[in-house]
C-alpha cells in the first residue's frame, strides 16, 4: 500500500517535471495525498533524464529514469516501470555533459 502510494507520488513528479523546464537541478516539492515529496531533475545523456526524490518526515526514497514516455526506477525499495502521460520536454533538465 505504501508503495503505491510513492509509485502515484513518482508519478506526479515525472508529471511535474514536464511542466517546470529549468536547466538547474534545483530541489522542487508537491504533495500528493497528504504527503510531501522533495525531488530534483538532471540529464542521465541526451535521452534519459533522473528523477529522484523522497517523502519528507519519513524518508521514502524513488530515483526514476524517464526516457521518452517510459519511467522505470526504484520507489521505496521496489522496482517500477510505467508509461508517462507525456514525455517529458527535452529542456526540463538539460543537456549532458
Amino acid at each position: 500500500m505504501r508503495t503505491a502510494t510513492i509509485l502515484a507520488a513518482a508519478a506526479a513528479a515525472a508529471a511535474l517535471a514536464a511542466s517546470a523546464a529549468t536547466a538547474a537541478p534545483a530541489e522542487r516539492s508537491f504533495t500528493r495525498d497528504g504527503h510531501t515529496y522533495v525531488y530534483t531533475t538532471s540529464a542521465l545523456d541526451s535521452q534519459r533524464t533522473v528523477i529522484e526524490g523522497r517523502e519528507v518526515g519519513r524518508g521514502g526514497r524513488f530515483r526514476l529514469v524517464v526516457n521518452g514516455d517510459r519511467v522505470s526506477g526504484q520507489a521505496n525499495g521496489v522496482p517500477v516501470s510505467f508509461r508517462a502521460a507525456q514525455p517529458l520536454p527535452a529542456n526540463v533538465a538539460g543537456v549532458a555533459n
